[in-house]
């Protein structure tokens, strides 16, 4: 029996959809994997004002052209990138996470001296205070939706496997951190951090939780790091 032309209509224009969100798809990873690119070779200091509020800057833009892709042309529903209201148990399995974060950095770093000069953590305390809020709240919410819920859910898609595409994800995070920190021991911070939080998503699958351990973290670093290291009078 002869498929009616409304049938045959009907499977080209899923197989065109399906081809279209392949390519949107594909887009999307080359603009979150690709974007630190076109900053390199500028100054790895945080004290830069002018280099923090261009990251600030690119970051945001990079998130709503992923929120544009995402939602717009693939048509996903903000669960699909794990944007959900954090549950007790969210919550709970965040701050286990962080502690473990700290917990193994301590551990890697007693036998990995870390060298932290490169970030002028020092300097710090010269930039103003909305520049360093600015820096936290866009690395955790900016970063976390590039790196973990567009990317992770994106390449597991692609992949078939959710932690391949959390491996992936990972490895991008890691070397979009090189220009800041180098090839150099101090890498493995970000790494660190990088693994914990794909875990965190992996586990519990809602992003808010992550931005907010990730912004936790950077306060941390950006607010308590300049407080400890600033020289006592004698």
């Amino acid at each position: 029996m002869a498929s009616s032309p409304q049938r045959v209509s009907s499977v080209d224009n899923r197989r065109n959809n399906g081809g279209a969100r392949r390519i949107w798809s594909f887009v999307g990873l080359v603009v979150t994997f690709g974007w630190t690119f076109l900053l390199a070779g500028r100054s790895p200091s945080l004290a830069n004002v002018h280099n923090d509020l261009v990251t600030i800057a690119a970051e945001w833009i990079v998130v709503a052209v992923l929120a544009v892709i995402g939602f717009g042309f693939l048509k996903r529903e903000p669960r699909f990138f794990g944007l959900r209201v954090p549950s007790g148990r969210d919550i709970l399995a965040m701050l286990g996470i962080f502690v473990a974060t700290y917990v193994v950095t301590g551990i890697v770093t007693r036998f990995l001296p870390v060298q932290t000069s490169m970030l002028d953590i020092e300097g710090l305390a010269a930039v103003p205070l909305s520049v360093k809020v600015g820096l936290v709240l866009t690395a955790g919410i900016c970063e976390e939706f590039m790196f973990r819920g567009f990317a992770i859910e994106e390449l597991a898609d692609w992949t078939g496997s959710v932690w391949l595409g959390a491996f992936i994800a990972w490895l991008a995070f890691v070397l979009a951190h090189i220009d800041r920190y180098g090839l150099t021991s101090g890498l493995a911070i970000p790494a660190i951090a990088g693994a914990t939080l794909t875990l965190l998503y992996v586990w519990r699958r809602n992003l808010p939780v992550c931005m907010f351990m990730h912004a936790l973290i950077d306060g941390l670093s950006i607010f308590l790091l300049p407080l400890l290291m600033k020289p006592h009078p004698h």
